[in-house]
């Protein structure tokens, strides 16, 4: 299942004043020339594209060494550091915006996680966090496969992210797109 943001962008159709934060994602994003983004997840060549436009991306790989980085082939032209969201390698406040597409379920300890982007986010730096939403039926039998298996992927409701992001001084919404996956745009105060 492919991320909505970041999959059903369409570059070459025009941004206008209506159009809808899903396919208009560099739109949504609001990016600045200069700025500093952390991409986390099944980013595809988002990293390609926002260098582009003269962004400063840096994409945290969590593959294993012996793997082929997917991130660095398709993203030749980014920083590509290993490490996980529990520990960030990063200075505190680097980052204007940090991207995570389909990775934040993946986290095995996600208030450590949350922690390190708040740490690692500027001040009204922004957090867009997309993953499945633990409301479909779908996603909760691949929770309990996963809990049945004894691996360390553990789903969140849309609003249990939004309330732990809050409790660390962000401001944000959630969207949720068809039941079925969950967008959550929040800005660190």
């Amino acid at each position: 299942m492919k991320s909505v943001l970041y999959h059903d962008y369409d570059p070459s159709i025009s941004l206008t004043d209506n159009s809808d934060d899903i396919t208009c994602f560099l739109d949504t994003i609001k990016y600045n020339v200069g700025n500093h983004i952390l991409l986390v997840g099944k980013i595809g060549d988002l990293g390609k594209r926002l260098r582009r436009l003269g962004v400063y991306v840096t994409i945290l790989e969590n593959s294993p060494y012996e793997d082929v980085c997917y991130s660095l082939i398709h993203n030749g032209n980014c920083n590509v550091i290993k490490g996980t969201l529990e520990l960030l390698p990063f200075e505190d406040r680097h980052f204007d915006k940090v991207i995570i597409l389909d990775h934040f379920n993946n986290t095995g300890n996600f208030e450590q996680a949350s922690k390190e982007i708040n740490r690692v986010l500027k001040i009204n730096g922004e957090l867009i966090l997309e993953d499945l939403n633990l409301k479909n039926i779908k996603v909760k039998l691949k929770n309990l496969k996963h809990k049945l298996c004894g691996e360390n992927i553990k789903y969140h409701y849309p609003n249990d992210v939004a309330k732990l992001f809050s409790t660390l001084d962000f401001e944000g919404n959630v969207k949720e797109v068809e039941n079925e996956r969950y967008i959550y745009i929040g800005k660190r105060k």
